[in-house]
């Protein structure tokens, strides 16, 4: 998106504040159900005993730690900073733009839960990439920084799970 995409996007949402209100529902509430999806998955894991719960516990944070650092060091500008207009929930920050921290995590959420459950793994997904667009749509980020959050987030916990498949193996559980 332009400036001129942006600056519209925000003025139509500014101009009907029923719609204002559902994107910062729709915003707040996916990253929500992500974590509280996400956190009941870890503690039946646990709760079991269930050896996957390394795995579903570990490989996203891997990629959090991973994916944070990446993204300061790119320490790209947000767009609202470069084009110079104010996004629909105003923020301070100013960089760190690429990946987008919301999306890496959430996608890495969804491909662990996966493994575990393949429905949750796949309402994990749907809420990712509606973050994803909440992201673009209220101004916080560009189109290329939600993608590559997707994109790092679930290609680092695909990997990151079968290494953690291939540890409990050598570990006989």
């Amino acid at each position: 998106m332009n400036e001129q995409r942006y600056r519209a996007v925000i003025a139509w949402f500014n101009a009907r504040p029923a719609a204002k209100q559902a994107a910062y529902l729709v915003s707040r509430g996916a990253v929500g159900a992500v974590y509280l999806l996400y956190i009941t998955l870890l503690v039946i894991l646990a709760w079991q005993r269930n050896p996957l719960w390394f795995g579903a516990a570990g490989v996203p944070a891997a990629a959090f730690v991973v994916g944070t650092a990446l993204r300061a060091a790119i320490d790209r500008p947000r767009p609202y900073v470069t084009l110079g207009y104010t996004p629909l929930f105003p923020k301070k920050d100013t960089g760190c733009s690429m990946p987008s921290r919301h999306c890496f995590s959430a996608a890495a959420i969804a491909v662990a839960a996966w493994g575990c459950s393949v429905p949750l793994g796949i309402v994990l997904g749907v809420l990712a990439v509606v973050i994803a667009l909440s992201r673009v749509l209220t101004g916080v980020h560009y189109i290329s920084d939600v993608v590559a959050g997707l994109a790092f987030g679930s290609g680092f916990a695909l990997v990151g799970w079968q290494i953690a498949l291939a540890a409990l193996r050598v570990c006989g559980l």
